[in-house]
């Protein structure tokens, strides 16, 4: 068995950061759906957008949005072409009841890409989409070799 590398310095994830196109919106959209609690909110100015910064359990999000904010279509694309842009595809979120969680989302009219899809390890998963069309994964743990 070989010893696994040890990183060349030390770090932790801080935030993860989404563009959106309407803040205020996005702010409501995560608290009411996911139940995340605004931090802070103001201007980064060395990149000419408005940001806020949002907190859930065990992590941060951060949302941007900036003042020329564009849509690429292949970024939002739907299943599997999703994959073929390089680039970041979803943020994943890991569950206990997947069920419930899908009838939340039903009963919030969130728009879902799928629901309860069998993932062919014993994992299920739901996937939906936020005010701005990001994917976001969220799945019930099985017998996948990560968890």
């Amino acid at each position: 068995m070989t010893t696994p590398p040890q990183p060349l310095f030390t770090y932790s994830l801080h935030n993860v950061t989404i563009s959106v196109s309407d803040l205020d919106a996005s702010i409501q959209w995560w608290n009411r759906v996911f139940g995340l609690t605004l931090l802070a909110k103001s201007r980064f100015g060395a990149i000419g957008a408005d940001v806020a910064f949002l907190e859930g359990p065990g992590f941060r999000l951060e949302l941007l949005q900036p003042a020329n904010g564009v849509r690429i279509p292949e970024l939002t694309a739907e299943p599997p072409a999703h994959i073929r842009p390089i680039g970041n595809k979803a943020l994943v979120f890991r569950v206990e009841d997947l069920d419930s969680v899908t009838r939340t989302f039903r009963d919030l009219g969130v728009t879902t890409v799928w629901e309860q899809m069998d993932l062919g390890d014993g994992s299920i998963s739901t996937a939906i989409r936020d005010n701005d069309g990001n994917l976001i994964n969220v799945f019930q743990q099985g017998a996948s070799p990560v968890g």
